[in-house]
């Protein structure tokens, strides 16, 4: 896994995307968290030393930039004829998926690193909670991880990188956006139960700096339900 890992990580930085994608990152979230582009409170009307308006919009950042890391871990293997050579060594199918999904992972640590001069500057000019800020970035790295894990699942149904991206950038909106919107528009009053089955209100608690275990263990279980799906998908080559 880890052989895997790091080969993926390495090819990951040989690519200009990833550069593209960390830059695009870095800009986006720095524009909504100073001036609230995407409509929400930024960071001089808040009037508080806090970076809620940054763990507030990363996860839609994440959910376009992502997609676009993925698209190429299994499709392009398929495309130029390696994964046939890759499944040939002594590795598992799910060795294989758990390795190029810790390799992006890479990608999304040193992404998440370049924002930490937002919390920089925000202790130079107050005093932020760092227990909130600890906790929002442990959020913004599980559903990092689950976007990757979504991406890396539709990488492995085609080989072309456009449309695994296409399907990568669907399935995260949809999840992070769309379910909780279908909810409410299909019922007057959401039931509770139903509304802490989406990505948004499991994220909220992280948003605001709390860490509970149930909320962790939901993006657990889709991120392990994402590589199952990566794993029983290479294996349908065994039943063509």
């Amino acid at each position: 896994i880890w052989i895997i890992a790091r080969r993926e990580t390495a090819a990951t930085f040989d690519s200009p995307i990833a550069y593209i994608a960390a830059t695009v990152f870095l800009v986006a979230t720095g524009l909504m968290f100073f001036f609230g582009i995407d409509g929400s409170t930024d960071f001089f009307e808040a009037r508080q030393a806090t970076l809620r308006p940054l763990f507030d919009s990363a996860p839609w950042v994440l959910a376009v930039i992502l997609p676009a890391v993925t698209m190429r871990l299994v499709s392009e293997e398929k495309k130029s004829g390696t994964l046939e050579l890759l499944v040939t060594l002594p590795v598992s199918d799910l060795t294989i998926v758990l390795g190029k999904l810790i390799g992006a992972t890479g990608f999304l640590l040193v992404a998440l690193g370049l924002t930490l001069v937002f919390p920089a500057l925000v202790m130079v000019v107050g005093e932020p909670d760092m227990g909130a800020i600890i906790g929002g970035y442990f959020g913004l790295l599980l559903i990092g991880i689950t976007f990757l894990a979504l991406g890396l699942m539709t990488s492995t149904l085609t080989e072309n990188q456009i449309v695994a991206f296409i399907l990568g950038l669907l399935l995260c909106v949809f999840f992070w956006t769309a379910t909780d919107a279908l909810i409410r528009l299909a019922f007057e009053r959401p039931p509770s139960a139903l509304l802490l089955l989406t990505f948004k209100n499991q994220f909220g608690a992280f948003a605001k700096g709390v860490v509970d275990l149930r909320n962790v263990v939901y993006f657990a279980s889709v991120i392990a339900v994402a590589v199952v799906g990566s794993t029983y998908s290479l294996k349908s080559r065994n039943w063509k």
